[in-house]
């Protein structure tokens, strides 16, 4: 071979060679069989985060077999399960602070125990097992339950200031109840609104959250008030009115924000306030009446 055909050539080969090394190590990717779940889920203020993997039972004995009575186990597959929360809960009462947490168990026949586990960047379990980094510990009762393929973990029954923590595989299931910080919260971001100047919207956002805590509602009442003050046109607005005042048994001003809260919808061609303010009026007028003929 000439000497300009080796100067040509080596480059090539060159070239093949990586292009070679590339596809060797290149993977081909494929399904797995614990496959990665990732929740994000919003709690009153509070964001949750469950990443984890899911194996499945595909006919073997899992709780006292598979995964053994009375030792650790990494409650999931693969890498760490993770529970995140952005802010400070309280676990079955106790407090667990904001941040990413690793989440293991110890099942056993009639109960678990589950522990958030501060070090969160092992693969499977920590070795060694060092007690200093649980953040928190508790135990759940054991629940029986219809078979579940792969296990899972959900928030389940949640509100805006609570919910439960589950895990389900088999005919088992345990869970824990959570709760936020989102009164707290929201009494401090409601504090804020009043210091400056609150738009409608705040307002009524305020109003809402009152009635639906059944908190102070005369507060409530206030600050729904001064929303449609300014805020006429919001039939929204009319139909929170009306039922704050139902709340406070004020029947008169409730009629009559329900019917102006109509009347707003059908201008503005929104059927579905219009049939609401519809069904809550008759309602009213049935209770009024049979309350009537009580007293007869």
């Amino acid at each position: 071979m000439s000497l300009k055909n080796q100067i040509i050539m080596k480059p090539l080969i060159f070239s093949f060679l990586i292009i070679l090394c590339f596809t060797v190590e290149a993977q081909m990717p494929t399904p797995q069989s614990s496959p990665k779940s990732k929740l994000v889920q919003q709690v009153g203020l509070t964001e949750v985060t469950i990443e984890y993997s899911r194996p499945s039972a595909r006919g073997r004995k899992i709780f006292g077999e598979l995964v053994p009575f009375a030792s650790l186990w990494r409650t999931g597959a693969n890498q760490n399960t993770l529970l995140s929360f952005s802010d400070d809960v309280l676990i079955s009462g106790k407090p667990l602070q904001a941040g990413t947490y690793a989440l293991y168990s110890m099942p056993e026949k009639e109960s678990w125990t589950l522990y958030f586990y501060e070090d969160t960047t092992n693969w499977g379990l920590p070795s060694p097992w060092d007690e200093e980094k649980i953040a928190l510990s508790q135990k759940a009762s054991v629940i029986k339950i219809s078979h579940v393929e792969s296990f899972a973990i959900s928030l389940e029954k949640f509100s805006l200031t609570s919910a439960f923590l589950r895990l389900s595989w088999e005919n088992t299931a345990v869970q824990l109840p959570i709760e936020f910080p989102t009164a707290i919260q929201m009494e401090a971001e409601i504090d804020k609104m009043l210091a400056g100047e609150p738009s409608a919207n705040d307002l009524y956002s305020a109003a809402v959250y009152y009635l639906g805590q059944k908190k102070d509602l005369m507060k409530a009442k206030d600050w729904i008030t001064r929303a449609v003050d300014m805020r006429s046109d919001a039939f929204w607005f009319y139909r929170q009115k009306s039922l704050i005042h139902e709340a406070l048994d004020e029947m008169q001003f409730a009629i009559e924000s329900a019917k102006i809260s109509m009347r707003l919808a059908q201008k503005s061609g929104n059927d579905r306030y219009v049939e609401l303010n519809k069904k809550q009026l008759a309602a009213w007028k049935v209770k009024s009446e049979s309350a009537k003929r009580q007293i007869e």
